[in-house]
């Protein structure tokens, strides 16, 4: 089996995207099921993971609406706050969707580069764990020490290193 293991649907806003600037004119478009099929079909891939691109919960909604009417999206990974009061509650229900395979947080956009280190962020992120949840870590080159020692901290954690 071939999946293509990060991809994005979106409906494009400049407001919503902010992160899409100068010389990323192709993606300042919609991009939906319809767009990718049949380039997954040419390509001869036969699922794909769908991965947010905006950091609330109502990308989650849309990401699984999506994999429930196509069975060729395989799974979702969603954002969560992992630093909120009952996050393990959310992280529950999230995790009782067939199809919501993992979490992700912007952390190359937050202005600590230290934020993948805070308490309440591990707090959050060693509850993965136990609910079979990967976490994809999107960063930039300048976080990469960081995010070592954030792997360390979670020797039984799945994690997948994005772009």
């Amino acid at each position: 089996m071939t999946l293509d293991s990060h991809h994005h649907f979106w409906q494009y806003t400049a407001a919503e995207y902010g992160w899409i600037g100068e010389g990323m004119d192709v993606l300042k478009r919609d991009y939906g099921p319809d767009d990718l099929k049949p380039l997954i079909d040419e390509a001869g891939i036969d699922g794909v993971i769908s991965v947010q691109a905006r950091t609330n919960l109502a990308e989650n909604g849309a990401l699984l609406s999506h994999a429930h009417r196509h069975d060729w999206i395989r799974g979702v990974v969603g954002w969560v706050d992992l630093t909120q009061a009952g996050v393990g509650d959310q992280l529950g229900r999230y995790a009782g969707e067939k199809k919501f395979v993992g979490v992700r947080e912007v952390l190359q956009g937050m202005d600590d580069d230290g934020y993948c280190l805070r308490d309440d962020f591990n707090r959050g992120l060693s509850l993965l764990h136990d609910f079979g949840l990967v976490y994809d870590i999107l960063i930039f080159h300048r976080h990469l020490g960081n995010a070592v020692l954030l792997v360390d901290r979670h020797p039984s954690q799945v994690f997948v290193l994005d772009h």
